[in-house]
């Protein structure tokens, strides 16, 4: 039957045999083109020969540093990922100005004093109004306590290092003429380093170096850390690479703190307030000798902030210290809601009003 029909219609069989290997061909070809290979030795990152292709025709190998900032002029509604007691199911609006500070930003065309915010998501606020996030509130308390016109501004991003923060402080903050500049880091230099061994990794979202043509839409879907057995081995069970961590981080302050006075600018360190140092049960998903250790370098984290505060000789505001770790202010582990951050305003605007006090940095009698 099969003979008969290939006889009587030749051209149609073929078309239909030729179409038949095209197809398996190509089916191939794509196969083979998408494996992913290892993009450099020692690295966890892969990359397939098609990523390779399109990165080469779309970016022309150019590499860019990476500024870490939210969009100028974004407006995005956000809600819990889930149910916290201490935070109301609802949108919180986050949106930034021409600048992409969080707004409500830069209020007053002369202030007095000008100070800003960097860190991550604890700097951020995002689950919590405007006009209550920490960065803003303490301008406003400044005001009211010192009679001169302040700008408190926010140029914190959620996922932010210190590495990112050093970059914004210098490529972004100067022309702004800062008076002071309070960094608060922690979290996310562990994470960074925990996971990715040094700050000057190939993280996809996090990297300082990277191509911004590159298509990043199915890289969002992913785990932001990346999953290196060998790393987390010589981690996990060689004492020398925690203490490492903390080195490195530590490098980090003392490179913020030397831009900072390089140009007239007083830095101030925070510990992160937090749930992580008390919480016997605490873990980071990834096993249980790995949660004790990231436990325990946090703790050592914070410490690292308030020894490097005190052998530069800078301003400390110690929020670990200041802030209970009750889910009352800090709705997850480290992620003030309303009423934390209306604490952490209070606490901050008293230690920045002491220092403003004690150095008089305001531009009515300070020369930049």
């Amino acid at each position: 039957m099969l003979k008969k029909i290939i006889k009587q219609y030749p051209k149609i069989t073929n078309y239909i045999l030729l179409t038949l290997v095209l197809s398996i061909f190509g089916i191939l070809c794509y196969k083979i083109i998408t494996l992913e290979i290892i993009g450099e030795k020692n690295s966890d990152e892969k990359y397939s020969i098609l990523d390779k292709v399109i990165h080469k025709v779309r970016c022309n190998d150019e590499r860019n540093i990476r500024l870490r900032e939210l969009k100028p002029n974004l407006k995005n509604y956000r809600t819990p990922p889930r149910q916290y007691p201490t935070l109301e199911n609802k949108q919180y609006l986050l949106q930034t100005d021409g600048n992409g500070f969080i707004t409500p930003a830069l209020i007053n065309k002369n202030p007095d004093l000008q100070i800003f915010f960097l860190g991550g998501s604890t700097t951020e606020c995002e689950m919590v109004e405007e006009k209550y996030r920490f960065p803003y509130l303490v301008g406003r308390i400044l005001e009211d306590k010192l009679k001169i016109k302040v700008n408190s501004d926010n140029g914190a991003k959620s996922g932010n290092n210190s590495l990112h923060s050093i970059n914004i402080l210098l490529n972004k903050l100067m022309p702004f003429n800062p008076d002071i500049v309070v960094m608060m880091h922690n979290i996310n230099d562990l994470s960074t380093l925990f996971y990715e061994g040094t700050y000057w990794n190939k993280n996809k979202v996090i990297a300082p170096i990277s191509c911004d043509l590159k298509n990043k839409s199915k890289y969002v879907k992913q785990d932001q850390w990346s999953v290196n057995k060998d790393w987390q081995e010589r981690v996990l069970n060689d004492p020398s690479q925690a203490q490492k961590m903390i080195l490195d981080f530590k490098q980090n302050l003392k490179i913020f703190i030397a831009i900072a006075k390089a140009k007239n600018i007083i830095p101030v360190l925070m510990t992160q307030a937090n749930r992580i140092e008390s919480d016997p049960d605490f873990t980071n998903e990834r096993g249980e000798k790995a949660s004790k250790l990231y436990q325990q370098q946090y703790v050592k984290f914070n410490q690292a902030i308030r020894d490097v505060a005190k052998q530069e000789n800078v301003w400390l505001i110690d929020l670990a210290k200041l802030i209970p770790a009750d889910e009352k202010y800090i709705y997850d582990v480290v992620h003030f809601n309303q009423a934390g951050s209306e604490l952490v305003a209070s606490e901050v605007a008293k230690s920045l009003s002491d220092l403003v006090t004690k150095q008089k940095i305001t531009k009515l009698n300070k020369t930049k």
